[in-house]
């Protein structure tokens, strides 16, 4: 009869007398200086400041008989809306539409033709797409067979670049913005706009709300000299007059309908989705309303508009590092 083995006794297991390692520390940030801070903040305003003026569009622009420059009309190279009805929906074409149908729903007053955001995309179930929604509805206003499908040059796109058309008015060379009046005193920052011309009258003057520049932390931007100061990130005060118009910013593209009245600093009105009641911005006058933005951007001449910024300004919750 074969012996049974013997199970190996194993001994107990003994912790590692090894000592832990100690988790290495993070090297403290080196906290910069008001002049590197300063020569760091130039460089944004570089970046922004690098597009040549009057570059409202990527393509070139045309010319008004009163040499007044002016962007040619919006397009779209594929078709938008419906997946199942072979829609391309290119990122690019979808946010044209969109801003397209922002505008005539602010024009026509009519709510349903809003797409409730600009964000370039369109749902696969087209029962869950605000835009389709919007294509829909804007078909159906205009009596035009519903597909929620625009194509390029189609019915529905000529439709809707008529309804959305330009905010320029139809004697601009006559009617114009002569001065745009930033307030900076919390928490509203009203903009004001001043006509000029025959139907001056009849056009909207605000107020707007909007949020101009928190400024370097330690900066006190209610003073005029550092609030013009390059690299302060102060929106500055004084008089300047439109110095040209840009469709978005080069550091951030959420910021939409750029007009320009201090270019070097690249410093300028445009609309931004995040406007709160205190000063946030780089320097720029955020807008509130992108269709203000539009307004301002068509309506607006080179050297003829001012943008005069006043009031008192207010050191926000935070101001940039």
């Amino acid at each position: 009869m074969p012996k049974k083995k013997r199970p190996v006794k194993r001994g107990k297991k003994t912790r590692s007398r090894v000592s832990r390692k100690t988790k290495p520390k993070k090297p403290r940030r080196v906290k910069l200086t008001l002049k590197e801070r300063l020569a760091r903040a130039k460089k944004l305003e570089a970046l922004d400041a690098g597009k040549p003026t009057f570059q409202v569009l990527p393509r070139a622009l045309t010319v008004a008989p009163d040499n007044v420059p002016t962007a040619p009309p919006p397009v779209i190279t594929g078709s938008v809306g419906r997946w199942e009805k072979g829609a391309s929906n290119l990122q690019a074409d979808v946010e044209t539409v969109q801003r397209l149908l922002e505008t005539a729903a602010q024009k026509l007053q009519a709510p349903d033709l809003d797409p409730k955001g600009v964000d370039g995309k369109i749902a696969r179930q087209s029962a869950k797409s605000n835009t389709v929604a919007a294509i829909e509805a804007f078909q159906n206003r205009s009596n035009i067979s519903i597909d929620g499908l625009i194509e390029p040059a189609g019915q529905t796109w000529q439709a809707l670049l008529q309804a959305a058309g330009p905010l320029r008015n139809h004697d601009f060379s006559q009617t114009y913005i002569r001065e745009i009046s930033v307030s900076l005193d919390d928490p509203d920052h009203w903009l004001t706009l001043t006509w000029t011309g025959p139907n001056a009258d009849s056009q909207e003057t605000g107020p707007f709300r909007t949020s101009p520049g928190a400024g370097l932390r330690g900066l006190n931007c209610d003073d005029e000299a550092t609030s013009r100061r390059s690299g302060s990130k102060c929106t500055p005060k004084g008089a300047y007059p439109v110095q040209g118009f840009q469709r978005r910013l080069n550091s951030d593209s959420r910021a939409t309908y750029v007009t320009w009245f201090m270019q070097r600093r690249g410093i300028a009105l445009h609309y931004f989705p995040t406007v709160p009641d205190y000063a946030a911005s780089h320097g720029c006058v955020r807008l509130e309303s992108e269709h203000v933005a539009r307004l301002i951007q068509d309506n607006s001449r080179v050297d003829q508009t001012q943008v005069v910024v006043n009031g008192t300004w207010t050191k926000p919750p935070k101001q940039w590092s």
